[in-house]
This record gives structure tokens, C-alpha cells and sequence, in this order.
């Protein structure tokens, strides 16, 4: 069962999305995918092969050429949230865990979602697929899906998105929007292979990060703090001087940044959602972003 504690942010939340949903939206952004639909993108040359019909005969005629017009991709679509829930998850030195602030998340976007009228499924992985959920559009839905990802307790040790990734291009038959709500600690390097760029031209995909303070920074104080990887087991006892401060800080803020670095490359949008802080407005203010482009 859902703890109290977690089960009043939940309530909170699907009320508070309900509000703000009426000026930000999940589907209210134009799709950077194109394919059939209504939204205008742009005139382009016609190009040998094209379907004729999609010819704009009065640029055409302006333009003493054929030219096509492109649309954005249908924005009514289904949506797919992929929730990390490896062991990596239980980190929280202060405040809420990852897995809480997990459950936040995957709330925030199934209230959106359903707020906007878009149909939600949702996959949860470890170093597998754990379970899969068919988009669904029903606060009672949503909210055993809720319940039921608290419940879940990983038997693997490790985390691979991989296995994920390859369950949602079986999968997923139309264009969604997919939802990578992971911190993306792994063996694997799922950036080398082709799977995440595959999923990412044929739809829509984000990359939801959930971030402890104590992976940006060691315990501002002095004397030594034990570390313990939740995935392995390993433990190691690290001296809190200022020198080994820095040198974790920096090494931090290069993961960070390679990740980043990592994720245009595919190219995905992605936002960090911090456990001490709100999980609903780094959400909102990407999809505002979204919106504006």
C-alpha cells in the first residue's frame, strides 16, 4: 500500500494538474515528428516519388514549380510513461527517494495525460521488463497503476534500459509519446547502440531524470561518510575534506553534462526533476517550452 505520506503529494497532484493542465498540456505542443496531420510545417521542392496529392497548387503556381506541403504529425496520439524501478531508485540521503519522487512523476504525467485526453500506458523496468500496462484514459486506472508500481520490488540487482527500449519498438504500433523516467545509471551504454535512436525517430521521446542532491555534492561537513551502491552492494568510506568535495562535484557535473551531451545526440528532449523539489514544474515548464518551438 501506498504510504500515506506519498498518497497526500499524490492527491495534491491530481488536483494541481487539473488546474494548471487548462494552459499547459502534454499534447497541446506540436510534434517534432512529421507525417500526416493538420498542423502546417512547411513548403518543400516536390521530389520524384512524393505523393501528388499533398502538391499546394497555389505555391505551385506562385512559384512557377511544384511544391509539397509538410505537416506536423497527428498531435492526438497515445503516451507511454517507462519507469525505471531498479534498486537506484531507493537513494534519498534527505527527504523524499528517487522511488518516491518516481511515483510523483509517473503521477504528474498520467493526471496530464488524462487531462488532456491522450490514453497513458505505462512499462516498468529493472534489468528487464517488470511489467507492461496498456494505455488506458481512467483516473480509476491511473490510480491502480499507481498502486501497483509501489508494489513492485525488483529481484535483479542492476538496471538496463536496453531490454525496455526493445520492448517499446515491438510494441508501440502508432506514434506516442515515450517517457524514459530513469536516472540512467547503468553498465550498459545505451547511447552506443542504434535501439534509442530508432525509438526516437519513430516517436516522440523524453528522457525524465530524477536527481538526489547527494549525486551533484558530498554532505557539506567534515570526517568520512560510507557509500553504499544500492545496486551492487559495494560500500566505500569517502573522507569529506573540501579537496575530495571538489573532485566529486566535478566529476558529478561531467556525468551530468555527458548525459546531456548524450541525449541531443540521439536527439531527445530530457529535463532533471530534483527529489528536493517540486516534481511537477520542471514538467510543465518543458512542455511550455515545447509549445513555444
Amino acid at each position: 500500500m501506498i504510504p500515506e505520506p506519498v498518497l497526500h503529494e499524490l492527491r495534491y497532484i491530481e488536483l494541481y494538474t487539473a488546474k494548471r493542465i487548462r494552459n499547459v498540456r502534454i499534447g497541446a505542443y506540436t510534434s517534432p515528428q512529421r507525417g500526416p496531420g493538420f498542423d502546417f510545417d512547411e513548403h518543400l521542392p516536390y521530389r520524384r516519388g512524393e505523393d501528388v496529392r499533398r502538391i499546394d497548387w497555389n505555391v505551385t503556381a506562385r512559384m512557377n514549380a511544384p511544391y509539397v506541403r509538410h505537416t506536423h504529425a497527428e498531435r492526438e496520439m497515445n503516451a507511454v510513461i517507462a519507469i525505471d524501478v531498479s534498486r537506484s531508485m531507493e537513494l534519498g540521503a534527505a527527504g523524499r527517494s528517487k522511488k518516491e519522487l518516481m511515483m510523483l512523476i509517473t503521477a504528474s504525467l498520467l493526471f496530464s495525460a488524462i487531462g488532456d485526453q491522450i490514453n497513458v500506458g505505462l512499462v516498468a523496468f529493472a534489468d528487464r521488463v517488470i511489467e507492461s500496462f496498456p494505455p488506458r484514459r481512467t483516473k480509476a486506472a491511473a490510480w491502480a497503476v499507481l498502486e501497483r508500481m509501489w508494489q513492485l520490488a525488483p529481484s535483479g540487482r542492476g538496471t538496463a534500459l536496453a531490454p525496455a527500449i526493445r520492448h517499446l519498438l515491438a510494441t508501440l504500433k502508432r506514434m506516442s509519446v515515450v517517457f524514459l523516467v530513469s536516472d540512467f545509471m547503468s553498465d550498459e551504454d545505451v547511447f552506443a547502440g542504434q535501439e534509442l535512436s530508432m525509438l526516437a525517430a519513430k516517436h516522440d521521446v523524453i528522457a525524465v531524470v530524477p536527481q538526489e542532491p547527494t549525486e551533484l555534492a558530498l554532505p557539506a561537513a567534515g570526517g568520512y561518510v560510507r557509500l553504499r551502491d544500492l545496486e551492487s552492494g559495494r560500500q566505500v568510506a569517502v573522507s569529506l575534506t573540501p579537496r575530495t568535495a571538489r573532485a566529486y562535484a566535478a566529476e558529478m557535473r561531467a556525468r551530468r553534462e555527458a548525459l546531456m551531451r548524450a541525449f541531443y545526440r540521439v536527439p531527445m528532449d530530457h529535463v532533471f526533476v530534483p527529489t528536493d523539489g517540486s516534481p511537477v514544474e520542471p514538467l510543465l515548464s518543458l512542455f511550455a517550452r515545447r509549445s513555444a518551438t
